[in-house]
C-alpha cells in the first residue's frame, strides 16, 4: 500500500509545490541549520518585478532531476530561494495536509 502523504522523488516534490498556491517546507540548510519556509510557484503571488521573463521547463526539470533542487519564491523574504529535496523533511499545504519526504532519488 502506498502512503499518499509521502513524496517519493524530487519531481513529485516540485509538482506538489506547483499545485498549491503556497506551501510551507521544512528542510536543512547546507550549514546544518533547520529552515521552515513559506513559499510558492504561483506567479499571481510573486511581485511582477520578481517574475521570470520566460520559463524553461527543460531547465527546471533538469535541476530537479539531476540535483534535487527546486527554485521557489520565499513569501516572507520576497525573493527566490533554492530548496534541496534530499534535505527536506516535509511540505505542508494551506489545508494543513503534510507530505513527508522519502529520502533517495
Amino acid at each position: 500500500m502506498v502512503d499518499e502523504n509521502v513524496l517519493q522523488n524530487a519531481i513529485e516534490f516540485y509538482q506538489k509545490i506547483k499545485a498549491e498556491e503556497e506551501v510551507t517546507v521544512k528542510f536543512r540548510k547546507i550549514d546544518g541549520t533547520e529552515r521552515i519556509m513559506k513559499c510558492t510557484l504561483d506567479f499571481s503571488k510573486i511581485p511582477e518585478g520578481k517574475r521570470p521573463k520566460d520559463v524553461d521547463m527543460g531547465k527546471i526539470f533538469s535541476l530537479v532531476q539531476k540535483h534535487g533542487m527546486v527554485h521557489v519564491f520565499d513569501l516572507e523574504k520576497k525573493d527566490w530561494r533554492t530548496v534541496p529535496f534530499q534535505r527536506s523533511e516535509w511540505v505542508e499545504t494551506p489545508n494543513r495536509v503534510r507530505f513527508r519526504i522519502k529520502k533517495g532519488l
